[in-house]
């Protein structure tokens, strides 16, 4: 019964957001999927280890550019979803708006420009590379950038890392292009220890899914090193060097707080 509960609530969740997508590229207003609905959709081979994970759909995340607010607003609210204006100022402190939909208990929040929450991922000119989705690069981003990342995340990631190779270059969009992640670290080390360190704990943590045959769970390791090892080569900036030498006795990341 549980699993047909979640599977139903998955279902309303994929249908929502595809309305909303194509009534967003119906009206020219661009819009993209991030979080673990993203996941999903982007990884049509090995989709179904969500399930086998239990890695359920708790909401919609969305991105987009402030450019498009308007349209935006005025999509949603044309589709039923509404908001209250002090819930929306208080998303704003963080660079996003929320909205809801009682009729299907679906919880929306579109981040504009950026997702800013442990550290900080840039959307201009990277949000059209890639629909519905955002792009791989920043969807790996997305997990990686969590400080205290959980469980829930880290399959995810897995789930990414099965599905897709890598390059140092952009191959298109099955590719995540590392070269826009390692460009990132280089210049910021709080960001680059954060990275790192849920890159390890991946690898620590993989065995726990006995589901995933070895030879599964050995690509994925062979991919986080492989990844590592790029990161690690990569040339850093003075300015990575000046605050690698601080390391964590300071602060390295922004605390993230709840609307």
């Amino acid at each position: 019964m549980t699993n047909s509960l979640t599977q139903a609530q998955d279902r309303t969740f994929l249908d929502e957001c595809s309305k909303i997508i194509e009534e967003a590229e119906t009206k020219g207003i661009l819009l993209r999927i991030m979080g673990s609905l993203a996941f999903k959709l982007h990884c049509p081979k090995y989709g179904y280890l969500a399930e086998q994970m239990n890695r359920k759909l708790t909401d919609i995340d969305l991105a987009s550019y402030s450019s498009q607010q308007t349209g935006v607003d005025k999509l949603l609210r044309s589709l039923g979803y509404t908001t209250q204006s002090y819930v929306q100022l208080a998303a704003a402190t963080m660079g996003r708006s929320i909205y809801w939909k009682n009729s299907v208990s679906v919880h929306i929040d579109v981040f504009w420009d950026q997702l800013e929450m442990s550290h900080t991922i840039k959307f201009p000119g990277r949000l059209e590379k890639d629909k519905p989705t955002i792009p791989l690069a920043e969807l790996l981003q997305e997990k990686f950038q969590i400080v205290k990342i959980a469980w829930k995340d880290i399959k995810d990631v897995i789930m990414l890392m099965l599905e897709h190779d890598m390059s140092e270059t952009e191959k298109g969009p099955e590719s995540i292009d590392l070269s826009i992640i390692t460009r990132v670290l280089a210049n910021d080390w709080g960001y680059y220890y954060t990275f790192t360190q849920n890159i390890k704990e991946t690898q620590r943590r993989i065995d726990e899914l006995t589901m995933l045959p070895q030879t599964d769970r050995q690509v994925v390791r062979d991919k986080l090193a492989k990844m590592l090892t790029i990161i690690e080569n990569t040339p850093k900036t003075t300015r990575w060097k000046l605050r690698a030498k601080i390391g964590t006795k300071r602060i390295w990341y922004t605390e993230v707080g709840e609307v």
